[in-house]
């Protein structure tokens, strides 16, 4: 065979490969425009800002970045050289300002990763104790996992409409080596009450360190709309930066005690090698916006939530409700029945252009069976307002009746409604 004959079927096949990838590059680009019209109501999830997704653009997301000193004989890794005091500077300065916080660790690259770095951290010696909220009352599914996998002992505490049983809570730290008490609460209505754990703790257990995962809360937390745990006796917190705060997925920690700092950071060093410096720009920029946008979104996420749960329970739906009012936060609950009828309706949302997070078979505390677990965060980041969740609680009605096509016209109206999103949206 011929050398022309020989390179006929590699040529065939790179032509084959690059229409392959060419048809993925196309539905890339299409489902990321149906992404930009849908209107997201999962709380879990938010949008970054035009500016703060920029360094996930360019090549800073494909570096690594050691030098936080900015030492002149420590660039083993080079290309953030100007550019690194966007996280040096920028995104610590703005993340301890919004905290209140002068200790900041910017390495988790994500909740769960702020989970077991605090763990690890602040976990005590093998063998200790460290209590987390019960799932059952909305504990993330995971602590008692990693808390067991570092040779802690995992204990659970009870919670009710915020409130940590103090009970319960005092019977495990008269029986047990109690190190840490990492509260957990990643599914509730309700604030959590840190200052009723932190006077228990000082009472009864004053070696306990208390450390508040904020994932959900974050963005309402450091735009002062919930209390920062720290005021309220928290020797420590964070979590997650892409849900009502509107990050990139990362996550973070924050304390006010130098040793603390130290123990979060000697865990980190062996947990996290590369803590994505691109996402991390992106946070620190996130971070510089939500200093001037922060306070009015956080109002605006709360009070869009209770006006969709007034809205939906106007036309039918059935909402999970707190003592007074619908939430506390962007979190709502919409229980429409089995799990084949939420299914049914989520998938005829989703024709119109809402995506809604469905939670499963005794995910949820206090409710059985599938819900709709709701959010307002990211709507709100993008601008929506009161009349807007008008306009989705109709669109909702529409979609439960059948009337899918409707249902995509208010979720356009909905979208039209939006006033100015918070964020500068022109970064030219």
């Amino acid at each position: 065979m011929s050398t022309d004959e020989s390179a006929i079927p590699s040529a065939v096949l790179r032509e084959q490969h690059g229409r392959q990838l060419y048809g993925f590059a196309q539905r890339l680009r299409e489902s990321h425009n149906r992404s930009r019209d849908a209107l997201s109501l999962v709380p879990s999830e938010n949008r970054l800002s035009p500016l703060a997704q920029l360094p996930l653009q360019l090549d800073f997301h494909n570096r690594y970045f050691f030098n936080e000193d900015h030492d002149p004989d420590f660039w083993q890794f080079r290309g953030g050289e100007n550019i690194a005091d966007v996280e040096t500077d920028v995104a610590h300065s703005s993340l301890s300002a919004l905290s209140d916080a002068p200790f900041v660790n910017l390495r988790p690259i994500s909740g769960l990763s702020a989970m077991i770095i605090a763990i690890a951290g602040m976990g005590g010696d093998p063998g200790s104790t460290v209590v987390c909220i019960d799932p059952a009352s909305g504990g993330h599914y995971a602590t008692a996992g990693v808390i067991e996998r570092f040779g802690f002992v995992p204990a659970a505490v009870s919670l009710e409409a915020g409130a940590v049983d103090i009970d319960g809570l005092r019977k495990i730290l008269s029986s047990q080596n109690v190190s840490l008490l990492f509260l957990d609460l990643a599914n509730s209505l309700h604030l959590l009450d840190v200052a009723a754990v932190a006077a228990c703790l000082a009472e009864h257990s004053p070696h306990t360190l208390l450390h508040i995962d904020a994932s959900h809360t974050l963005g309402l937390i450091l735009g002062g709309q919930a209390p920062n745990p720290l005021d309220l006796g928290a020797t420590s917190f964070g979590g997650s930066t892409h849900k009502t705060f509107p990050g990139p997925h990362k996550g973070v920690l924050f304390t006010r005690l130098p040793h603390v700092r130290q123990l979060i950071k000697d865990a980190q060093r062996f947990l996290v090698s590369s803590h994505h410096f691109g996402a991390t720009l992106a946070l620190g920029l996130a971070a510089r916006e939500f200093e001037h946008f922060g306070p009015a979104y956080a109002r605006q996420v709360v009070a869009n939530a209770r006006r969709l749960g007034a809205e939906l329970t106007d036309r039918g739906f059935d909402v999970a409700r707190r003592t007074n009012g619908f939430t506390d936060n962007h979190m709502l609950w919409v229980d429409v029945g089995d799990h084949a009828a939420t299914n049914k309706l989520a998938g005829a949302l989703a024709e119109a252009g809402i995506r809604a997070n469905v939670q499963t078979e005794n995910e949820m505390p206090n409710i059985s069976g599938s819900v709709f677990r709701l959010g307002t965060n990211e709507v709100t980041f993008e601008g929506a307002t009161e009349t807007s969740m008008t306009l989705i609680a109709e669109a909702f009605a529409a979609a439960r009746d059948g009337a899918v096509d409707r249902a995509a016209g208010l979720s356009s109206q909905a979208r039209q409604s939006f006033e100015s999103p918070y964020f500068f949206a022109d970064t030219e």
